[in-house]
């Protein structure tokens, strides 16, 4: 993967705007996307999120919506009237949102949700050709998190060529999963962090690299909290995901915890980190000296459209250790989604989603209180009391079943059943951010937004029974929540 990004910097060149980018967290964006993509209007890489608006503004402009079906006509549509929005250049924009919730779902999904009891956000904008800002204040009264005053999904950037280089605190989503991401997604806080994207997503022109097609590269130095088993320590995130022919996506991802308080922390301790030379046991390795904790793997989506059935594939596959140079040790999700439209008016989306965060999660002997932890970095693969990683923490088997509806207004409706088996190793784990026993869980939320003259409301309740193994009792738990954003 470092050859990779040599030769990405060297050859990757052209002209960007700077910023914005879109963000995590909306369903029914994200759902449009991913139909303008299928259908081959959009022509780069789209599962490494935030994603920058210009690819995406380059497709849509050169879109002829004529011999488009209706479906995607309307995809085409709403994406363009956001974008017409969201990418005013030189003129300062502002946006704010209020939200409430009672009891705040506890495996965080795509999805934007309120993270606390009360949500207040004030944010101000602005674009041009190379410089870009999205500065946003929050208070939230939350159970987790005694940090009320925040400043996540804010950024400074600039772009050089065709890189974006910027302060960030937005959320991130790596890979094609609607419910969870194994590595990297919205569940916890945004981590502080500097990052480095690629803007445009064009293929390679060297014969020897073209096949790839278009492809994207993210690179990411983040801060952790200084409240952990070693305070302070450092994150480290990069993926290469490519588009090798339109109905195949690919990606690469890998992620450390190493540096902070008492660690090794200098540049041959990230140069052994970044060869997998971390291993205690490998050459000159040991405890003292150990560069960090690492995750990698590898993720995609195939949307062969056998029969014109618009349905795809996809899956990830995260490795906890490393063996022989590759990832070992492996968590797994895998899923089925398919899109239509209805009664004319509603276009829609359908997914199936498995996830297994046990080490080894496909053998007979899978390993428990393996995956998201370490011995060093005893907080383990966590951010201010949640995972990193999927939502479900680790030793989860979980089945996720989704729906989102969306109209030529862009009113919405979102379902989401979950069932499965939490924390499922048995024996008492207190770094489990949701449960320190195993527990059978079963959930359903609904939602719904409409749009008005005066901003957006966002309404949506839920149910969850609980079964604790270890006690034998049960807890039947309601939930709801109500946001209001607008944007000027």
């Amino acid at each position: 993967m470092l050859r990779i990004i040599a030769i990405a910097l060297i050859l990757g060149t052209s002209t960007a705007l700077a910023g914005p980018n879109i963000a995590t967290g909306d369903l029914a964006l994200r759902h449009d996307i991913q139909r303008l993509a299928d259908h081959g209007v959009i022509k780069g890489t789209i599962t490494t999120w935030p994603l920058a608006w210009g690819p995406i503004l380059d497709d849509i402009d050169n879109a002829d919506a004529t011999d488009l079906p209706p479906a995607v006509v309307d995809a085409l549509v709403r994406i363009r009237q956001r974008a017409n929005w969201e990418t005013r250049t030189q003129e300062l924009t502002f946006n704010t949102e209020v939200g409430f919730a009672d009891n705040a779902t506890r495996i965080r999904s795509y999805q934007d949700t309120p993270r606390g009891r009360a949500e207040v956000s004030a944010g101000i904008s602005w674009i041009d050709n190379w410089f870009s800002a999205d500065i946003n204040v929050q208070y939230v009264d939350s159970d987790q998190d005694d940090e009320d005053g925040r400043i996540d999904n804010s950024m400074i950037g600039v772009v050089a060529g065709n890189w974006s280089i910027a302060a960030s605190t937005e959320e991130r989503w790596w890979g094609p999963g609607w419910d969870g991401s194994l590595i990297l997604s919205n569940n916890a806080r945004p981590i502080p962090s500097l990052t480095i994207d690629r803007v445009f997503t064009d293929a390679f022109e060297s014969k020897w690299l073209s096949w790839l097609g278009p492809w994207d590269l993210s690179v990411m130095f983040g801060q952790l909290e200084k409240e952990r088993a070693v305070p302070d320590a450092q994150f480290f995130g990069m993926r290469f995901n490519f588009r090798p022919i339109p109905s195949l996506e690919i990606g690469l991802s890998r992620t450390a915890q190493w540096c902070g308080d008492d660690r090794p922390c200098d540049f041959d301790t990230f140069v052994d980190l970044l060869l997998g030379k971390d291993n205690i046991g490998d050459a000159g390795i040991g405890e003292e000296n150990e560069p960090g904790n690492q995750l990698a793997g590898i993720d995609f989506r195939w949307a062969p459209g056998f029969f014109d059935v618009p349905v795809a594939l996809y899956g990830q596959f995260i490795g906890e250790d490393e063996a022989g140079g590759f990832p070992s040790r492996y968590l797994g999700q895998l899923g089925l989604e398919g899109s239509g439209y209805a009664m004319d008016r509603w276009s829609f989306r359908w997914y199936v989603e498995v996830a297994a965060t046990s080490c080894d999660f496909s053998k007979s002997n899978e390993l428990f209180n393996c995956a998201y932890n370490h011995g060093i970095y005893q907080t383990g693969y966590r951010f201010r009391s949640r995972s990193i990683g999927h939502g479900a923490d680790n030793d989860a088997k979980l089945i996720s079943a989704g729906l989102i509806a969306v109209d030529a207004e862009d009113t919405q409706w979102r379902a989401l059943l979950r069932s499965g088996k939490l924390n499922d190793g048995g024996s008492p784990d207190a770094r489990h951010t949701l449960t320190a026993t195993p527990q059978d869980v079963t959930s359903i939320d609904l939602s719904h937004s409409r749009a008005f003259s005066f901003g957006v409301v966002d309404i949506g309740v839920g149910y969850e029974r609980i079964d604790d193994v270890a006690s034998g009792g049960s807890v039947n738990e309601a939930r709801g929540y109500l946001q209001w954003r607008s944007s000027y």
